[in-house]
């Protein structure tokens, strides 16, 4: 089974259903309909089903893009990805996967 790992921090919002989205930079191969499993920090969430997978440049992400990542702003959003990624340009393609956890272990 895949699995989509996540910084601690966002462990609440995963649990809560205020984070149903990730961006991740490239091209991933997740499909819609696949069941993969939730982690954050190291702790397994749960099992979550795949709504949608679509492929968007940075510049193409918009507010209601940022708010399902469980952010308010995009800038906010940018200084996470480059934390993780390293820099990146507006043309930059990243894989968003919109997913609804089904449930917690």
């Amino acid at each position: 089974m895949k699995c989509l790992n996540f910084k601690k921090k966002y462990r609440n919002l995963l649990k809560k259903g205020a984070k149903v989205a990730t961006l991740r930079m490239g091209i991933k191969n997740y499909k819609e309909g696949e069941i993969v499993k939730i982690v954050a920090g190291g702790e397994t969430i749960g099992k979550a089903k795949i709504l949608e997978v679509r492929k968007l440049r940075w510049k193409e992400v918009k507010r209601k893009d940022v708010l399902m990542e469980g952010i308010k702003r995009k800038k906010d959003l940018e200084k996470e990805l480059k934390a993780i990624y390293g820099n990146f340009g507006k043309n930059k393609i990243f894989t968003q996967i919109i997913f609804e956890v089904l449930e917690e272990e």
